[in-house]
This record gives structure tokens, sequence and C-alpha cells, in this order.
């Protein structure tokens, strides 16, 4: 192969993940984001597993969402710091955001 062809076939595979993720992503996924600056992290939580129009598969979901929320925002568990005005503005907006499209989930879960 030569370093052009294979210069190609990098770009190429760069191009098509993006696109694989997105074909085997399920639409009882919620992607939490955070931003901190000028960085985003984002995870996928799952909810497939739960019936989001009982109260208990609810509280899973936001927990779920929670962790992913601090996991993404930078929160160290078993920290004893303070969390700064950063975390707590970037832990708010990951919240609302993914909780907006829980509950968008939800509804559609709740009309079959």
């Amino acid at each position: 192969m030569t370093r052009k062809t294979m210069v190609a076939l990098a770009a190429a595979m760069t191009f098509a993940l993006p696109a694989s993720a997105l074909a085997l992503s399920n639409d009882m996924d919620v992607i939490v984001d955070g931003r901190s600056g000028t960085e985003t992290r984002s995870i996928t939580v799952s909810v497939a597993d739960l019936n989001l129009a009982s109260s208990r598969g609810a509280r899973l979901a936001d927990s779920r969402i929670n962790r992913a929320a601090k996991e993404v925002c930078g929160w160290m568990n078993g920290s004893i710091q303070q969390p700064t005005r950063e975390f707590r503005n970037c832990y708010g907006a990951a919240l609302d955001d993914a909780r907006g499209d829980l509950d968008a989930l939800a509804q559609a879960q709740r009309q079959g």
C-alpha cells in the first residue's frame, strides 16, 4: 500500500466511524453533554431497559443521568472540595438538556 492510499483509507475511516456509531444508536438513549470552557464531553446513557412511565423507571433514569452529568463535568467521587462555579454551571446545563431529552423519550414511550 502506498502512503497516499493509506492516508485516503484513514480519512475514509475517520468519516465512517461517526456514521456507524449513529447507525448503532438506540432510540432509547440520552446523550449527556458537559461543556466546560472550550471542552465538551459526552456520555450516552441507555434507558432502553426502563419503563419510563413508571415512577421507579423514571427515578432510575434520572439517577443514571445525574451520574453521567457529574462525570462529564469532572466531578471526583469522594472529593471533599466544594464544587466550583464552573462545575455547577456545567452540571446544571447537562442535567437540563438531558432531562429534556428524557422527558421526550418518556412521552414517546407512553404514546406507544
